[in-house]
């Protein structure tokens, strides 16, 4: 018999080597013994605890109408010649359900502080600003279906639509009408949709539990805003931005916020 050409030789040692290569991907993204998919379905609980913090200046601010003539001090931080805030302390809680392993959703909430000084250029003291929000989740795990790569990380990509209320507090002395003077507590009242948008790298310490750092941006969409002021002994007057058209001396900005974090996530 005689010798196979070395054409030949090469075209069968090219087919033995692709079919070892597409044996190798087939069984790299199939499910096997090792990599089921338990705790990559049920019941989700995540807690996340991060550093954050929004823009420095007050979402509320002054806007002059021509319908209204305003002869008090409004005070530098509506005025918004000043940007007193720092960034502070994210808390964040998700529960929902992990539908298939690469999709996930359910409820969440979170808190937020941030850091202020203790008085501002126009004598403003107790400066103090917190939110709040809660709403709804989606995630997606993109490697969850490659058994190798989930057995260790399982990162995600998060989208939610949340309500979300910022609320800012100070103490000033005004003026009154009869010359005098007082100490008035304000409190600025923000409302706003939020749209959070986050990723995350977690790694499997254990079958149902995850734990990682991420990142999160919420775009946060102003629906209305308030100021309250009250005096002891005085009416306590209040101005919103859905006053008449033509009178509204109060603006909603919108703005950002950031976020960066530990997840510690629970599948079961």
């Amino acid at each position: 018999m005689g010798e196979l050409s070395p054409l030949v030789v090469c075209a069968r040692y090219a087919m033995k080597k692709c079919l070892l290569a597409l044996s190798a991907l087939f069984s790299f993204i199939t499910y096997d013994a090792l990599g089921d998919e338990s705790h990559l379905r049920g019941f989700e609980v995540m807690i996340r605890p991060s550093y954050g913090g929004a823009y420095s200046d007050s979402p509320v601010r002054y806007e002059s109408s021509p319908l209204v003539k305003v002869y008090a001090d409004l005070g530098s931080l509506l005025k918004g010649t000043e940007s007193p805030y720092g960034s502070g302390f994210v808390g964040q809680a998700f529960i929902g359900q992990r539908f298939h392993p690469l999709v996930g959703g359910g409820l969440r909430g979170g808190f937020r502080t941030v850091s202020a000084p203790s008085t501002l250029a126009d004598g403003s003291t107790d400066l103090e600003r917190s939110a709040w929000d809660a709403g709804f989740y989606a995630r997606i795990y993109p490697v969850a279906l490659f058994p190798k790569i989930r057995k260790h990380i399982d990162p995600w990509i998060g989208l939610s639509v949340e309500y979300m209320r910022d609320m800012q507090w100070l103490r000033r002395t005004v003026a009154t009408s009869a010359g005098t003077t007082v100490n008035a507590d304000f409190m600025y009242d923000h409302h706003a949709v939020a749209v959070p948008i986050g990723l995350g790298v977690d790694y499997r310490v254990h079958p149902m539990i995850s734990i990682g750092p991420s990142f999160e941006y919420s775009i946060v969409s102003a629906i209305d805003a308030c100021v309250r002021e009250t005096a002891a002994g005085y009416k306590t007057i209040k101005y919103c931005t859905n006053e008449s058209p033509g009178s509204e001396i109060i603006r909603a900005n919108s703005y950002g916020v950031w976020s960066i974090g530990i997840d510690l996530r629970f599948t079961l």
